[in-house]
């Protein structure tokens, strides 16, 4: 089976048909590039020394040291049969953690967890892991990628959508109910599950499409002051909608929960109502602004 992607002279981009070898041998090359710029050194789990840290790496990232998020006898099984547990490191140390498992065969790899220390984000780190874990796929025939995401988070979307070029596919209520973590307590865990076609090349490193249709597009929830503002439906199909989620989640769960609250609400029931009429996630703005387009338009 052979596997088309856009190819051209910048790394990351191109317009060839590639056979599922040379797909998944340019995807570890673009994976390498990320990580030496990022300065990233990439340890597979293979034994319980690395299991351990990426346990301990994965607790400090969620503030839970004392109380492990992921048990690290589970990783080493996982590793054993297979799946891609790894640990981050930046200048001799751990600076973040990626956990994922296979499905049946021909279905898609589940990133179950990647986390990074806060002060390691933004300098391209999250792109290099992902690109890792993307090179790591196609190199097992894996042509799918998928994980979860708090939908309230906007660098995260951002991220995901614009900088990676997944796109979500289904939002799920409560997906992980109550949980105890220092980030997410008190919250309900609603998550938007997304989906990423690894044979799609990825924007080019360091270059990151604008979100479209957003100028002059249909507010569905809108930020008023910093509040949601009641679901508004869309009356035709013709133009994107817009559909906003607060600029510092995490300030609000801190500082004002209740209004975190509200945002979970409020964007649930748009995201629930949009969904089931044919709209779909094209892009995430700066202004942490949703973008939908209808699948009809």
């Amino acid at each position: 089976m052979t596997m088309t992607i856009e190819r051209n002279t910048t790394v990351g981009a191109s317009a060839d048909v590639l056979s599922p070898h040379h797909l998944a041998r340019d995807a570890r090359l673009l994976a390498q590039h990320a990580c030496a710029g990022a300065g990233l050194v990439i340890r597979e789990a293979h034994d319980a020394a690395v299991c351990d840290d990426i346990a301990e790496v994965l607790s400090a990232v969620w503030m839970k040291p004392d109380h492990p998020i992921i048990d690290p006898a589970l990783l080493i099984a996982m590793t054993h049969a297979g799946n891609l547990s790894f640990l981050a490191v930046r200048d001799g140390r751990p600076v973040g953690a990626a956990v994922g498992f296979c499905g049946p065969p021909g279905m898609p790899f589940h990133s179950h967890i990647v986390g990074l220390l806060p002060e390691s984000t933004g300098r391209g780190l999250g792109q290099a892991v992902k690109l890792y874990q993307r090179a790591w796929c196609l190199e097992r025939g894996i042509t799918v990628m998928t994980w979860t995401f708090d939908p309230l988070v906007g660098r995260n979307a951002y991220f995901n959508i614009q900088r990676l070029g997944a796109r979500p596919a289904e939002y799920l209520p409560e997906f992980y109910g109550a949980m105890n973590d220092s980030i997410n307590t008190g919250q309900l865990s609603d998550r938007m599950f997304m989906r990423w076609e690894l044979t799609s090349a990825p924007p080019a490193l360091g270059a990151i499409p604008a979100a479209r249709g957003a100028e002059g597009a249909h507010a569905a929830v809108a930020d008023v002051g910093g509040r949601p503002s009641g679901y508004r439906a869309p009356e035709n199909t013709d133009a994107a909608v817009t559909l906003a989620v607060p600029r510092d989640i995490e300030y609000l769960r801190r500082e004002d929960p209740e209004l975190a609250h509200e945002w979970r609400l409020h964007t649930r029931a748009a995201f629930a109502e949009l969904f089931a009429q044919g709209w779909t996630v094209t892009g995430f703005t700066r202004s942490s602004q949703y973008v939908l387009h209808h699948q009809g338009s």
